[in-house]
């Protein structure tokens, strides 16, 4: 953070408990430091609140009620159910309070993830567990989107022999990918150079630097033929990408789709299919949905 370290920007967002994950997605988009969750209110509301550079002030004042509109719109909820506020804060243990809520996350018996700071002697049991720094890009393996990514790699990523990862963010689908393909060739691409750096340094920290390729690539610059695709973003960018996304696979390649809420997995799912894919399975986690289609 550019700015005094006893100095930091508190944005507070009141809101109903169903609304939670994608709160904390939507802040890290932001531009967020952390993000973490306190107690609920005296209404049951989760309280979420975010840590921003003190310049940050007059852009967040402007950006909140969008925020709060796309929350309200995408689960069907009023409005009026949200407060948020903007403070000063003076606490220089700010940085460390989000990590809280950060344990490990067991995919299943193959793969785990946990935090660079957790302690090694209490690491999960899994064939390979990942060590990784989220920092300024979403995607600790927390996430519902992420996790059911996650369940999907593990299936079928030590088939695939080229694997695209569309939106890596902190890399985290990319790695997992890598870990668990040794042989596979795996790109992972996002518009956002700081998101670019967060992902090469777990990477680095995990061995796997010179088997994940990071970059800020339009697909188009892209060769074809990845027979393992996966895109966590969100409806508008998967419907924007789906011919560039669609172009970059040949028959019988496999693409895994999240990012999306189960309400609009069937709208996502009918834009692929006009690009010739067909779905073949669905993970539901929560309020959220992963696709998985094959090229036909």
């Amino acid at each position: 953070m550019k700015t005094n370290a006893l100095n930091w920007l508190n944005l507070t967002i009141h809101h109903p408990p169903v609304a939670a994950e994608a709160a904390g997605a939507l802040l890290f988009g932001e531009g967020a430091q952390g993000v973490w969750e306190d107690q609920p209110d005296s209404r049951g509301r989760t309280v979420t609140r975010s840590g921003f550079d003190p310049a940050e002030r007059a852009r967040l004042e402007k950006a909140v009620p969008g925020i709060i509109a796309t929350l309200a719109d995408s689960f069907g909820l009023d409005p009026a159910d949200f407060e948020w506020s903007l403070t000063l804060e003076e606490n220089h243990d700010w940085a460390e309070k989000w990590k809280e809520g950060l344990a490990p996350v067991v995919v299943d018996g193959r793969l785990a993830l946990a935090p660079t700071w957790w302690p090694v002697d209490d690491l999960p049991a899994a064939g390979r567990v990942l060590r990784l720094d989220p920092g300024l890009a979403f995607g600790s393996g927390h996430h519902a989107t992420t996790f059911l990514c996650l369940q999907f790699i593990s299936e079928l990523a030590p088939q695939a022999r080229r694997i695209l990862d569309v939106g890596a963010g902190s890399g985290v689908l990319s790695l997992a990918a890598a870990a668990l393909s040794p042989a596979a060739e795996v790109v992972g691409v996002d518009n956002d150079p700081d998101t670019i750096e967060v992902a090469q340094d777990n990477a680095a920290a995990n061995a796997l630097a010179d088997r994940a390729n990071f970059s800020a690539r339009n697909l188009g610059e892209l060769p074809g033929d990845f027979d393992l695709i996966v895109a966590n973003i969100t409806l508008g960018p998967l419907t924007t990408l789906a011919a560039p996304i669609s172009a970059l696979a040949p028959q019988g390649g496999r693409l895994v789709l999240s990012g999306l809420l189960e309400t609009q997995a069937a709208e996502a799912q009918a834009v692929y299919e006009q690009q010739g894919w067909t779905a073949s399975r669905r993970l539901i986690r929560d309020e959220w949905a992963a696709l998985m289609l094959e090229k036909v």
